[in-house]
């Protein structure tokens, strides 16, 4: 299913359905979380995850962090995969030898967004000209941050090398984006289905 050059995008709803029973990290890590509705989008978020992956790859689903935290599948290295959630909705996107990062926001009053580009936007980033516009370039920023694999580690810098950043449809209320290493890639939309 997963060919060179291709990468998939999976729109998962966290308000609908039911989440397979989550592994113990993943329990450990919604515990933390402060409400009920936090630790269930995050329960379903991650059952997602492990469900696609399981689609694309017989390997086990170990996972280890590199450096920075990015996750990665110990028994196959070369699915590249990163998970992003924002209320109700959340995006995996998978490739395969290739690196990757999703993002998605929610649209939402923040007026306190000039500030946060000037600290966190690379020099040279283009004028904001609306709130709207505000978080379609934060989503493209995290996206290519976390591709790299720094996520707010490498604020303020753009990494080196070819990356491609392309919007995402995920309708009025969110803005979202994939970053991949290297040219376009063909990128395939999916909604999962619980």
């Amino acid at each position: 299913m997963l060919n060179p050059g291709e990468i998939h995008v999976w729109r998962v709803r966290l308000n609908r359905g039911k989440a397979s029973p989550p592994t113990v990290e993943e329990a450990a890590c919604a515990a933390r979380l402060a409400t009920p509705v936090l630790r269930r989008r995050y329960l379903r978020a991650h059952a997602a995850l492990r469900a696609i992956l399981g689609s694309v790859t017989d390997a086990p689903l170990e996972f280890a962090l590199h450096e920075k935290g990015k996750p990665y599948l110990t028994s196959a290295p070369e699915i590249r995969f990163n998970l992003a959630h924002s209320r109700e909705m959340a995006l995996v996107a998978v490739a395969r030898d290739v690196e990757v990062g999703v993002d998605i926001e929610r649209v939402r009053p923040l007026p306190e967004y000039p500030a946060i580009a000037q600290r966190y936007f690379p020099p040279g980033s283009p004028r904001l000209t609306s709130l709207r516009d505000f978080f379609r370039h934060w989503t493209r920023f995290e996206a290519l941050l976390k591709a790299h694999g720094a996520g707010l580690y490498g604020a303020g810098a753009t990494p080196a090398g070819v990356w491609t950043v392309t919007g995402i449809d995920t309708g009025p209320r969110f803005t979202a984006a994939v970053a991949v290493e290297g040219p376009p890639p063909d990128i395939r939309i999916h909604e999962f289905a619980n």
